[in-house]
């Protein structure tokens, strides 16, 4: 067979049993040619990484045939039932490769579980004091995360420039940005936050470009989401980094906490309620894995944003008293209509 003495086995190079279902080879290897893009690898491994993108390509060629197809069945097929991603030729690049993410253009399903799911799942990872009652997470907001790539030295939410990008990935990562805003759209205004993370990769650019990068990727990301997906921008938060492994923009979807955030009186540093900060430290401290993180945000009016971020400090001093806390809570402040202060949750990134 002509084919097959010249090309690999395509389902080893997709990762995919034999058999497997249409849907899931399209979406082996858009999955895979996020992650193998020769622009998304260290310089060390971009020659790997073309050659592995080509066979990619031609592979899923191959499947998308039904001649070929069959020709590949009756040599490779056997009776064992159909699973994603075992280990094959492309998987090898991706246990390189430290984090895969949890996608949200995938499936619908997964940013938008039932509430009986949800609330199993935040029964067993809440604290005491702090389940889905009067000081819980509501049931109504789901979790969000999601990593975006960007081509090298990019910061194009589109095209890439110089046509150094394949159309599908432009457009998987526009994609990708709808599934943030309709996760948005899903939840109550004033239950959930989105952060975008814009991540310059270390040698992707030389050092004085790399902050300036990282931060016009989540500058473009954040004006496609406002401008082109109507996302308001007190439902956003930015921040930069430089990363080892990763460039392009992280989302994470944040998650309300149902505490009481009233100060004592207009000028104080202290919580009306002084059981919120004992309890929301017995939720973070509950989380076994240190996966848990919190955000919160003191909201001022008029002029008092010196005293918002007085009172930032002072939480941020009570929250971070337990050393395993210091690296997991993060704050921020902002113009409101109220002087108050608000507390997210959300996970590591995946």
């Amino acid at each position: 067979m002509r084919d097959k003495a010249m090309a690999p086995n395509p389902f080893q190079v997709l990762g995919i049993q034999v058999g497997a279902a249409e849907e899931d080879v399209k979406k082996a290897y858009r999955a895979l040619a996020l992650q193998c893009h020769p622009d998304k690898r260290p310089p060390e491994e971009r020659q790997a990484a073309e050659q592995l993108f080509k066979d990619l390509r031609q592979a899923y060629d191959i499947l998308r045939d039904p001649e070929k197809r069959s020709a590949f069945e009756a040599v490779y097929r056997r009776p064992r039932s159909c699973q994603r991603f075992p280990s094959g030729l492309a998987a090898s690049i991706l246990r390189r490769h430290s984090r895969r993410p949890r996608s949200a253009c995938t499936s619908d399903l997964e940013c938008s579980w039932n509430k009986a799911t949800y609330r199993e799942r935040e029964k067993d990872k809440s604290g005491p004091g702090l389940g889905l009652g009067a000081h819980g997470i509501p049931s109504v907001t789901s979790t969000f995360a999601d990593h975006i790539w960007f081509a090298r030295g990019s910061a194009s939410v589109g095209r890439a420039y110089k046509g150094q990008e394949a159309e599908e990935l432009a457009s998987d990562r526009q994609n990708a940005l709808s599934s943030a805003a309709r996760w948005l759209r899903g939840n109550p205004q004033g239950t959930c936050l989105l952060e975008v993370r814009g991540c310059s990769q270390r040698g992707e650019v030389p050092c004085r470009q790399q902050e300036p990068l990282a931060k016009a990727r989540c500058e473009k990301t954040m004006s496609f989401l406002t401008k082109q997906l109507d996302v308001p921008t007190d439902r956003l938060r930015w921040a930069s980094h430089i990363r080892e492994d990763f460039q392009g923009v992280e989302l994470i979807g944040m998650r309300r906490l149902c505490v009481d955030g009233g100060f004592l009186n207009d000028g104080s540093l202290l919580l009306g309620d002084e059981t919120t900060i004992p309890a929301i430290t017995r939720y973070l401290l509950a989380d076994p894995a240190d996966d848990r993180m919190l955000f919160f945000e003191v909201t001022y009016t008029e002029d008092f944003q010196a005293l918002a971020s007085r009172r930032k400090a002072a939480l941020l001093a009570a929250l971070g008293g337990p050393s395993r806390l210091k690296k997991r809570v993060s704050a921020g402040t902002r113009a409101g209509s109220n002087d108050e202060v608000v507390f997210y949750t959300f996970d590591r990134f995946p």
